[in-house]
């Protein structure tokens, strides 16, 4: 598997299934089974620049939806929103290659601006390796065992 195997375009309404594909992929540690509505949700009510990586034509999986994510705009600083990249592509660059195009998405639409996320105690680790520093830690904020990491990469 190569990067160039895939293709990051805009989210389609018509690629719900495959993103709760993807979520179900990513229970245990990584989500709760009881943010299933609320990603739903999300992806009902115009998700704002939300993206999707798929695999590419000339591949055995290709239009296959491998990653997902997106941003918006808070008060203060821009955030990633709902990433998340199919469990079996995990540790392979996918995820790392994707959320910098979704960071470089985000510094294009909000220049200047810092980038803040939530994630878990579980991928802390990868988003400090992108330059993200943790600002908070809510023990148990996403639920039992599930803490929740505010980041935040300076602008």
């Amino acid at each position: 598997m190569m990067l160039s195997d895939f293709v990051f375009r805009p989210y389609r309404a018509t690629d719900e299934a495959s993103v709760m594909a993807l979520f179900r992929s990513n229970l245990t540690p990584y989500f709760l089974e009881s943010e299933a509505a609320d990603l739903c949700s999300f992806l009902r009510q115009d998700p704002g620049p939300y993206f999707v990586a798929e695999w590419g034509d000339g591949t055995t999986q290709a239009g296959q939806v491998a990653a997902v994510g997106g941003y918006a705009l808070n008060a203060h600083h821009a955030v990633l929103t709902w990433g998340m990249v199919d469990r079996c592509l995990h540790g392979q660059g996918v995820g790392r290659a994707f959320t910098q195009f979704r960071i470089a998405e985000c510094q294009r639409a909000f220049p200047g601006r810092a980038i803040e996320l939530n994630t878990s105690q579980h991928t802390a680790g990868f988003y400090e390796k992108l330059g993200f520093r943790t600002l908070a830690i809510e023990t148990d904020g996403w639920g039992p065992g599930l803490h929740n990491v505010h980041m935040l990469l300076p602008a």
